[in-house]
């Protein structure tokens, strides 16, 4: 079977792909900020080798146990949408949504070029290249 060409929505045909970065913030119910963090390492670790596109993910706490972030690193944006439509994604968002209060999100598109007359590049000169 040939393998799927991914490009993102938002790119042109002649642009290579770039990585996809989302930033989730999570506001765990109280005292579920442990179970929290370990489901989402959990599903990290699980979905490493099943889930096409997807280049892994860092879960972090707030020092004060209120939130927790997990920042995810997809190949491009259409494969973190193919992985939103699966079974498997849903099981996971509902084991989420159980131990959660709340969640945001924001998408990061990875590898933009700088422009070159910015001032840390004229500062910087060759070496920000």
């Amino acid at each position: 079977m040939p393998e799927a060409k991914y490009q993102d929505r938002n790119q042109s045909q002649d642009t290579p792909p770039r990585p996809f970065v989302l930033i989730n913030s999570f506001t765990p119910k109280p005292g579920k900020i442990d179970e929290l963090a370990n489901l989402l390492g959990a599903a990290r670790d699980r979905f490493a080798d099943r889930v096409p596109g997807f280049h892994g993910g860092r879960v972090y706490r707030d020092v004060d146990g209120n939130s927790a972030l997990l920042i995810s690193v997809f190949e491009t944006e259409d494969h973190y949408e193919d992985w939103i439509s699966t079974p498997m994604f849903a099981e996971y968002q509902r084991q989420v949504v159980d131990i959660t209060d709340g969640m945001g999100q924001s998408r990061i598109e990875a590898g933009r070029r700088r422009r070159t007359d910015s001032p840390r590049t004229r500062h910087m000169g060759d070496a920000a290249a």
